[in-house]
């Protein structure tokens, strides 16, 4: 019997907003541009800076500025020398914030531009503090003694930064400013869809800017050839802000550009400037209940390995822009622009469907606006989605599909409930069934030009335009020369295309925003409850669940459709991920077939494509699978694409000396290698045992610094670890006093040689050191190697699906993903506590159950079941964590 995890749905009362939103400019006149260098060593100390003040693109005032206590008397010289030389003015630091800085971002409402902003901010502070409510988790960074110059608080939101000033004496009220930041880095990941942190040196060549970023630079002490390499970055750093604000223009959207956070933001401007009001909005009276299943039914991509261990040859299936294609399939649009949103009972449409599911049935386009409906069911060994934890850790949960029990009722989107029917080939129970009906069309529609298309709302898909339109430019593109103007230009337009449909297509629809302190809200699920022990999840502007969860049930039962067409012909896929498929060859062409009269578009565009085709496929577990070809016992792996997947070991720092750039590859070589027999497990030892999993992450948050606070207690600030400041974190192998210890370290470029210095636990905060404390590489890739796929039964070859027997539920909030916190193990869904329930579970246990779960005394038991009678259980202390990982 099994416990299985729900997403819920928190309420509570809202309250009037009293105050004015800002309005904030979309494009400004007047920047300053800034970089910082630093010391090289676990500090990173600013030595010295550089800026540039530009007004309508033109230069009015250069500087540089330094620290006079980080330079010795040979780098104050070269200073003043390449000043002299280049007619530079030169700053003290507490100068060029006090008169540059603020003068220009504070007095002026001046643009203020870095590259990696949160970190160069952080070097001309002098002091920081943890921020408090509704900036909790963020600093409050202090960088002048004056007063009336407010402080800054930099604040992480996804994986970007919001910066502004405080409120002071003098900045408040009407008068309050907040000022303008803008982080060229996170701009571009947006702009260039990168998926990780990109370099200024990456973008200058993305971009093909007249200046780039100078390399093989030795960093650390100034030299004028460090000075000119700082210069350089900045004027680099003006280019590529420039040339992003000509690519957010593209897109014909009001958006400020300081308000770009991520695709989404644009895909939300783009929603309201074309009209569209939010759900909530046109639907304040929505039934509560009702969200409360609709979220219970939301589940995310379906990934899988199917055959384990087993070298399978493959070809990759993609489908063409899946969501936005479902989008249309489902015919989702109504509901967006919908004035209201009403329900009616479905369940006899529901039963008939399922009735007639087969494939050809679903080939019929015609068919799939009517799978918009809700289904409450009595699973019994059916095929269904489930969230769970399946290692049985109390770690994390994740999506998989299984044969699912249970006696309780569940709801789930239909398209979910007919890829059952077609892979079991049997129709489940159903209770009830809701069907979603959009109602009017929204008053405040208006016609728009967005990406250069005119758009008009009410009578057209904007996604469905979109990709028509991105098709029609690829096309163009095929007979011009990559040299062209024109190439680049239709690249770029084609690419934001890309970027708004997605970001238009799923993401904005399920946004939930978590608060920073816990209050009194009622959590809806299958049932409802009230707590006082969580945090409410704020919807985002355009939430809209219903919308999120057809999407993604609609892409799962695509990828059901193939498994079924696959099983027809005979074979089996080796893997599966959100929008791709792994099946043998020869079926390729058959599967692909199959999809096409399922295109919604007017243009012949593939539904199913073949990405990689005929290569090996060796899969260990979700994401973490290579794809080569083998020559004569030789593995090779794709030209100018990454085709291996290191998920769990990707966030690792190189262990190899320079010379080994790509060492991903190597270990997935050695991993293949080991299958082949080509090494033995001793040889993996021996390569590997002297080194260790390290990654490198940043002190992004107040809840990482507080782990130095030992560290840096009674120290200057030029000797703490600061916000922003890059550390190590070490994978622990030792535990003591029933805690795992987690090494963390500062920062140094030798990665290795934290092993051998002084770290500090993460779980207590003191100092310890002994290598013993790191995990040597060795173990981790033969451990990486043996991880099962938790989602299935087997070892090797083809799996089989487990049987899932539910007997509980567990209640989540928003399943968060920060890669600067998530090896901390710090970022966790919450889990929503219905403290009836637990009361009535204490009040039932027996002294044997409590010894079992860890509560040993029988005086304890008594407290517990006394403090659940008054309703007043503490649930800090640590008999109750025991309780809660029993009851959870």
């Amino acid at each position: 019997m099994t416990k299985v995890a729900v997403r819920g749905y928190t309420h509570k009362e809202k309250k009037a907003w009293k105050g004015e939103t800002p309005t904030t400019p979309l494009r400004h006149d007047r920047v300053l541009v800034f970089d910082t260098e630093t010391t090289t060593d676990q500090y990173q100390n600013m030595k010295i800076g550089y800026f540039q003040i530009y007004q309508d693109g033109y230069i009015q005032h250069e500087g540089l500025f330094y620290d006079p206590s980080m330079l010795d008397v040979r780098e104050t010289r070269a200073l003043n020398i390449y000043a002299s030389r280049h007619t530079i003015s030169i700053y003290t630091l507490s100068d060029f914030v006090d008169n540059v800085f603020y003068t220009e971002v504070y007095d002026f409402q001046t643009l203020c531009v870095g590259f990696n902003l949160a970190f160069d901010i952080s070097r001309i502070a002098k002091r920081s503090g943890n921020s408090r409510g509704k900036n909790k988790g963020g600093f409050t960074l202090t960088l002048s003694d004056d007063r009336v110059k407010p402080p800054i608080v930099i604040k992480k939101l996804g994986t970007a930064y919001s910066f502004k000033f405080t409120t002071t004496k003098q900045n408040k009220g009407k008068e309050y400013f907040g000022g303008y930041f803008l982080d060229a880095q996170k701009l571009a990941e947006v702009l260039l869809q990168s998926k990780n942190h990109i370099s200024l040196d990456k973008v200058g060549e993305r971009l093909n800017t007249n200046i780039k970023k100078k390399k093989n630079i030795k960093h650390g002490r100034v030299t004028e050839k460090y000075i000119d390499y700082l210069v350089t970055d900045v004027k680099t750093t003006f280019e590529v802000y420039r040339e992003l604000v000509k690519e957010l223009d593209l897109y014909g959207i009001d958006i400020p550009i300081t308000r770009v956070f991520s695709a989404a933001s644009l895909g939300k401007h783009a929603m309201k400037q074309i009209g569209i009001n939010p759900f909530l909005e046109k639907n304040p009276d929505f039934s509560p209940e009702m969200l409360g299943n609709i979220m219970t039914a939301y589940f995310g991509g379906r990934c899988e390995c199917k055959i384990r261990k087993t070298p399978t040859q493959v070809t990759v299936l993609d489908f063409t822009s899946m969501y936005p294609t479902i989008t249309l399939m489902l015919d989702l649009w109504p509901f967006l622009i919908a004035d209201r949103i009403e329900t009616e009972d479905a369940t006899e449409e529901a039963k008939k469907i399922l009735s007639n599911i087969d494939l050809d049935y679903l080939q019929n386009p015609d068919n799939w606006p009517h799978f918009n409906i809700l289904v409450k069911l009595k699973p019994d060994e059916d095929i269904l989605p489930v969230r769970m934890d399946y290692k049985g850790k109390n770690e994390s949960y994740n999506v998989g599909l299984n044969h699912v029990s249970s006696k309780d009722g569940l709801w789930y989107a239909l398209p979910d409930v007919i890829g059952s029917v077609l892979l079991t080939g049997k129709t489940p129970e159903i209770i009830e069934a809701v069907k979603f009906v959009p109602v009017g069309i929204q008053d405040d529609l208006n016609i728009q030009e967005i990406l250069g298309i005119n758009i008009d709302p009410s009578k057209e898909s904007l996604t469905k335009i979109m990709v028509e339109e991105r098709q029609k430019i690829k096309q163009d593109m095929k007979s011009l020369d990559k040299k062209d103007p024109e190439y680049q230009h239709l690249k770029s337009r084609a690419q934001a295309i890309k970027i708004l449909v997605n970001a238009m297509s799923y993401g904005i629809f399920i946004e939930l925003n978590p608060e920073d302190k816990k209050s009194d809200i009622q959590v809806y699920g299958l049932d409802d409850f009230s707590t006082s022990e969580n945090r409410f999840e704020k919807p985002g502007n355009f939430y809209h669940p219903f919308v999120a969860v057809m999407i993604t049930a609609g892409s799962r039962l695509f990828l059901a459709m193939a498994e079924a067409r696959l099983k027809e012909l005979g074979g089996t896929h080796a893997y599966m991920d959100t929008d791709s498929i792994f099946v043998p060859p020869e079926n390729a062409q058959e599967i692909v077939d199959y999809f096409q009269p399922l295109n919604p578009y007017a243009l012949d565009i593939p539904l199913l494509k073949p990405e990689k085709e005929d290569m090996w496929f060796y899969g260990i577990s979700s994401k973490r699978y290579a794809l080569y070809n083998l020559n004569k016992d030789k593995i090779e792996f794709m030209e100018g694409e990454r085709s291996y997947k290191l998920h769990g070991l990707g966030h690792l720092t190189n262990p190899f000396p320079k010379d080994v750039e790509d060492w991903q590859a190597e270990i997935w070589q050695d991993i293949l290698k080991l299958h082949y027999g080509i090494i033995s497990e001793e040889d993996i030892v021996e390569k590997y045992s002297s080194l260790y999993a390290i990654s490198q992450l940043t002190v992004s948050t107040s809840n990482v610094l507080d782990r130095f606070k030992d560290l840096n207690a009674v120290k200057e600030w030029r000797e703490q670890i600061k916000p922003f400041n890059f550390f190590l974190v070490g994978f622990q192998t030792t535990e003591e006093n029933d805690k795992v210890v987690k090494p963390l370290a500062p920062f140094t470029k030798d990665y290795q040689k934290i092993v051998y210095e002084s770290f500090i636990d993460y779980q207590t905060g003191e100092v310890r050191q002994g290598s013993y404390y790191f995990k040597p590489l060795s173990n981790t890739i033969l451990e990486y190697i043996d991880h099962p796929e938790h989602k299935f039964g087997g070892d090797t070859g083809t799996l089989a699906r487990k049987h899932i027997d539910i007997d509980g539920f567990v209640y989540i909030g928003k399943e968060a993903n920060d890669i600067d916190e998530q090896e901390l193990d710090v970022v966790r869904p919450q889990k929503f506590i219905d403290g009836k329930a637990v009361e009535k579970f204490i009040l039932g246990l027996t002294p044997e159950d409590a010894r079992r779960i860890g509560i040993k005394h029988r005086s304890a038991l008594a407290y517990l079941k006394k403090k659940a009678k008054e309703g007043e259980l503490n649930f800090k202390s640590r008999n109750m964590e025991r309780i809660m990982d029993a009851f959870m």
